[in-house]
């Protein structure tokens, strides 16, 4: 299949809703695009090379009449993206026009649940979305196509919903045509509302769109640099079985699997692992990381607004894991996961000045945002950077489904997994599934430490002048050159506050550098099969001392820990003991 290097939106009257949605996902994914009126097509025509065709179905029938089928036609467009327009009839009669067949019709989304299928026949262009089934409900605004019995031969079906086709491909006087059945074109400016972003939310709308310009533009497009993963189990401490995780088995697990695990360790534990638990952790430190779950692990510590309450939380935290670290000899990386999913506007902030790579969430949304939420295009991007510039990496649930750990990968997003230690039940047969899952999709994992996936999480493109663009997320970038030649490469991070970067180093070594419209530009050349690492160094507030804490409130915190460690280890088996052990955990204070 050719590849295109530019998209042109066509419209009849002037542009519309769909022109500027469809835009806005363009320039977030980095190709270039361009409106176009259908009847100034023919006149530049033979100034376009490359392009890609954007057009409503029922605007196909001017659209062929400026194309012309001639197969001497200049500058004929690489393939067609139709997608379903708000008039069904219209829209009909443009795909039938188009197809060739009369006897193709749009239909009415049935109601109910329907099986979702995503055909492995053009896997190039499906990429992790290849093979996958999974139950859903359609929109509104989306179609299904009927009567397309007897021209298998000629239609290739991409996606069904309900056995009835409704994203399919077929050939236009040789040019390849690629339909959509719905006609919701998403605005990736909407703010997201409570909860996890499910993509089935508006599957038929999103999906096709995405794998057609993440394969057809693969040239200009940003991609990611890999595809990293990493199970993530919260809270547990650092013992050869906590709950019901033995990690003797897991650690043998992921050796057989090939995955990794990064255990979300409390730091108000960091008294408390053992001599032969700190020898069997730093034993498995190939399969086993650690990062940093809260600083007391109470509700909606990070969740707090005051500036100074947060940096003092954020350096507490650092401290007791840099005494954990000195007491075992097990590493840690600087990553938060906030507890409870709770983080504030203020905190990431708070995170930055005190030296973290980066933040770990479920929750995308946070606590005091007042209207000014999260974003489609935050939650589609590698990190969400709207929040101080600082990267919040999202990580799913299990049973938030296969549909959506694909579709993250499919974006470009890391794979991040999150896991209690009741997931490990029954010798790990939940997990043992879902590993087999995740190895089976249509694309290559990375299993790394949480700590190196974030590192070498980032966006890249080659530019017209063959310069390597790159976007970095974390204060921590290594950036590959797999190629056996001397690459050109431009880094650009996100930051608001510049005037608060203290020094930006490149393997140690302080480099120059610039800003330029809120981001932190470098410029260097990475010698053949090499990576250099980059780190963004931030000018921490002066120390001051922690300010003391009430005895009422230190007793509290043990309280609760001993507590959630006896539910945890024990309570777990039975459900009556667990809803006793959490209603007295509300009876405690409260920490302000």
């Amino acid at each position: 299949m050719d590849l295109a290097r530019l998209a042109i939106l066509l419209y009849e009257d002037a542009p519309g809703r769909e022109h500027l949605h469809l835009g806005r996902i363009l320039d977030f994914f980095g190709v270039p695009w361009k409106t176009m009126e259908v009847s100034k097509l023919k006149e530049v025509e033979d100034r376009l090379q490359d392009h890609v065709l954007f057009s409503s179905a029922q605007s196909v029938a001017a659209v062929l009449k400026q194309i012309g089928p001639a197969a001497d036609s200049v500058a004929r467009p690489v393939s067609f993206y139709i997608y379903s327009g708000d008039d069904r009839e219209l829209s009909e009669r443009g795909l039938q026009t188009l197809s060739g067949n009369p006897s193709l019709l749009l239909q009415q989304a049935p109601a109910g649940n329907l099986t979702f299928s995503v055909s492995r026949d053009l896997a190039d262009l499906a990429g992790p979305m290849a093979g996958l089934e999974f139950s859903s409900e359609l929109r509104k605004d989306d179609n299904i196509l009927a009567g397309t019995a007897g021209h298998e031969a000629a239609l290739t079906t991409i996606v069904s919903a309900g056995g009835a086709p409704m994203f399919i491909q077929f050939q236009w006087a040789g040019i390849p045509i690629f339909f959509c059945a719905s006609s919701h074109i998403i605005d990736i400016d909407q703010k997201l509302g409570p909860g996890f972003y499910d993509v089935k939310d508006h599957f038929c709308s999103v999906v096709p769109l995405v794998m057609f310009v993440k394969s057809m533009f693969r040239e200009v497009a940003w991609h990611p640099q890999e595809l990293g993963a990493c199970l993530i189990i919260d809270d547990p401490l650092l013992r050869k079985r906590y709950g019901a995780c033995d990690f003797g088995m897991l650690r043998d697990l992921m050796r057989r699997y090939g995955f990794t695990t990064n255990i979300a360790f409390i730091p108000w534990n960091w008294r408390r692992t053992s001599a032969s638990n700190s020898e069997f952790f730093r034993n498995a430190s190939a399969s086993f990381s650690v990062s940093i779950h809260g600083c007391d692990h109470i509700g909606g510590e990070f969740g707090a607004t005051s500036p100074t309450a947060l940096n003092q939380r954020a350096r507490l935290a650092q401290s007791r894991m840099q005494n954990h670290e000195v007491r075992t000899g097990i590493h840690h990386d600087p990553v938060m996961v906030f507890p409870q999913g709770v983080f504030s506007t203020v905190s990431p902030e708070a995170l930055k000045r005190n030296g973290f790579l980066a933040a770990v969430n479920t929750e995308t949304i946070p606590a005091d945002h007042c209207g000014a939420g999260t974003q489609i295009k935050d939650i589609w991007d590698i990190a969400i950077m709207r929040y101080k510039s600082f990267p919040i990496f999202t990580r799913r649930y299990p049973h938030h489904g296969l549909e959506n750990f694909a579709f993250d990968l499919l974006l470009g997003k890391p794979c991040l997994i999150v896991s209690h230690h009741d997931f490990f039940r029954n010798d790990c047969a939940a997990l043992i599934e879902l590993i087999e899952k995740l190895q089976s999709l249509n694309c290559s994992l990375r299993w790394r430490s949480l700590g190196d996936v974030i590192r070498r999480a980032c966006r890249r493109r080659v530019n017209e002048m063959g310069v390597e663009e790159v976007e970095m997320y974390g204060s921590e970038l290594l950036i590959q050159n797999q190629l056996d030649q001397v690459i050109d490469v431009r880094v650009r991070k996100k930051e608001n506050e510049t005037e608060r970067v203290a020094e930006v180093r490149c393997d140690q070594k302080p480099i120059n550098w610039v800003t330029r419209s809120e981001h932190l530009i470098y410029e260097d050349k990475i010698e053949p099969c090499r990576e250099k690492l980059i780190q963004v160094l931030h000018r921490q507030d002066e120390v001051a001392e922690n300010a003391s804490r009430p005895l009422r409130f230190e007793v509290s915190v043990a309280v609760r820990r001993i507590l959630s460690e006896f539910r945890d280890e024990w309570l777990s088996r039975s459900s009556f003991l667990t809803s006793a052990a959490a209603n007295l955990k509300e009876m405690l204070p409260k920490a302000r």
